[in-house]
């Protein structure tokens, strides 16, 4: 069981997903599972990162039986989750390399829940 469970819904996210890909691959933490669910996309997302994920056994990815949308696919990605802590990642979304390590330890030392924002480039 990994510490930390990283959630990503991806509907059409064929021509952005890479560099999330690599965001996630970059971190300095490495105590994570990935989970990404593929919401029934049709632009061929899920055949594209299925390919990206095959030697990575850190990554699960799933396919939704029917499209339900982003809060749907969060859900999926909830009951298969198994970290002590969760945080969600959409899939044109990208983490700095050090993400990961400074949550974990800003959890650690200020309570189990903690919310965050982005910023733009």
């Amino acid at each position: 069981m990994k510490l930390v469970n990283i959630i990503t819904p991806v509907y059409n996210a064929e021509k952005w997903f890479k560099e999330t890909f690599e965001s996630v691959l970059n971190q300095s933490f490495k105590d994570f599972e990935w989970i990404i669910v593929d919401d029934c996309s049709t632009d061929g997302s899920y055949e594209f990162i299925k390919e990206l994920v095959k030697d990575n056994p850190f990554i699960k990815l799933i396919k939704a039986e029917v499209n339900g949308g982003t809060a749907k696919a969060r859900n999926i990605g909830l009951r298969n989750a198994t970290g002590k802590y969760i945080t969600f990642l959409d899939s044109d979304d990208l983490l700095d390399p050090n993400y990961l390590e400074e949550q974990v330890k800003f959890i650690k030392d200020n309570g189990p829940i903690i919310s965050c924002g982005y910023r733009r480039k």
